[in-house]
């Protein structure tokens, strides 16, 4: 029997195994940190092509496989949330040896921006690097931004201009403070739904989801790497464009009915589900109303290995 049906076999065993003690609470892991073994590929495609007896290449793979999972637990057990083994461990809040961890997580940082009625347009410009980034449901009338942060990544600085009538808002993380930990930052971001915004986003490992359905939005630039990205588009504003690129990324976008959109994508090893939209040609797609529509959102795709969903409604 060939080497290679062997370890693809193993290689789904373990697979299935994985989430079921996932499923079961045994262990914990997310997208992220499986993205982050993608190197793993490369090792295993050298081990596949060395001049060796099945058996050997077969032991070598299982080995890399092995020593790969143990090097992410012990980032784990340096304060580097990704793969655990124990999952009481995490529902109790990191306790024990990890005392510091929970109270810089439960500090939380608030950080805001007056609403000036003068203001029409807001751009953002956050530097997210690692966390889990949602918008929050309702903001006070008298703010033009809120923004609170959980977790040991480090503080933000809020720096903001004004333009005639668009304020220029930009979040980064502090030097020198910053902390690659994924499970380690949760931010819940506030805007004002009386003004248009654009947003330039540098995510990295981040995940980001944006319920902007309600909300005046011209521009959206998203630059991630080993990321998750869920956006659900309105259609508050004549024309909206929307620009992704991306690494080993998740993405899913959803755009209303009334809207007529276009997608223009350049991928590589990227899996693809367009719903409701027609192939114009090779990296080009339109819903069947493109045209007729009042409201149109333009999105462009520039992503490696990614999942890409796109769907109505």
């Amino acid at each position: 029997m060939s080497y290679k049906k062997i370890f693809w076999g193993v290689v789904l065993v373990l697979i299935g195994i994985m989430f079921i003690l996932k499923n079961v609470g045994i262990i914990y892991f997310d997208w992220v940190t499986l993205w982050r073994l993608w190197p793993l590929v490369l090792i295993l495609w050298g081990i596949s092509i060395i001049p060796a007896k099945d058996y050997l290449k077969l032991i070598f793979s299982v080995v890399a496989i092995v020593f790969a999972v143990i090097l992410v637990n012990r980032y784990d057990d340096s304060g580097y949330y990704h793969f655990r083994f124990d999952r009481k461990d995490r529902q109790r809040g990191w306790n024990d040896n990890r005392e510091s961890y929970q109270e810089s997580y439960d500090e939380g940082q608030p950080l805001s921006q007056p609403y000036d009625s003068a203001i029409q347009q807001a751009e953002l410009k956050l530097e997210a690097a690692a966390g889990e980034f949602k918008l929050a449901e309702d903001i006070d009338d008298n703010m033009l931004l809120t923004f609170y942060k959980q977790g040991s990544i480090g503080n933000y600085s809020m720096t903001s201009r004004d333009d005639s009538t668009k304020r220029y808002i930009q979040l980064n993380l502090q030097e020198g403070k910053i902390k690659m930990s994924n499970r380690g930052n949760r931010v819940k971001i506030g805007l004002n739904q009386r003004v248009s915004w654009d947003f330039d986003l540098d995510i990295g490992a981040s995940s980001i989801d944006f319920d902007l359905s309600k909300y005046k939005v011209g521009l959206i630039d998203i630059d991630g790497g080993a990321s998750s990205i869920d956006l659900k588009l309105g259609d508050q504003s004549p024309e909206t464009y929307l620009n992704i690129a991306a690494g080993a990324a998740s993405i899913s976008i959803k755009i209303p009915e009334t809207s007529g959109a276009e997608i223009k994508t350049e991928t590589a090893l990227s899996s693809r589900n367009f719903s409701g939209f027609n192939k114009i040609q090779n990296g080009l797609y339109r819903t069947p109303d493109f045209e007729k529509t009042t409201h149109k959102i333009y999105i462009e795709f520039d992503a490696a290995v990614s999942s890409l969903n796109v769907k109505r409604y």
